[in-house]
């Protein structure tokens, strides 16, 4: 009995944490904030953010991707002007 106690718990658990992640979808804003603090794999961030931005280097398309997102021409302009924003800022 203790066993199917177990193997009850641990599934509820696991469906407990798939849902509390798809519930945390990351916003536009969240993903520009961790761009521009380059917590994204693969994007550096802060000044080189702005030079590669500015220079081409990288695109705001770069950014979704690399965040794990689906690029959509909204969502693109969204994160853009987080980011624009985020740099003048400083």
């Amino acid at each position: 009995m203790r066993s199917i106690t177990r193997a009850f718990s641990a599934l509820i658990f696991t469906g407990t944490l798939l849902a509390s992640a798809s519930a945390l979808a990351a916003t536009p804003f969240d993903i520009a904030t961790r761009a521009y603090r380059g917590q994204i794999d693969g994007i550096n961030g802060y000044q080189s953010l702005t030079q590669n931005l500015n220079s081409g280097k990288v695109s705001v398309e770069d950014i979704l991707t690399a965040a794990g997102e689906t690029p959509t021409p909204e969502l693109e302009r969204s994160v853009g002007s987080f980011l624009k924003n985020l740099d003048n800022d400083d």
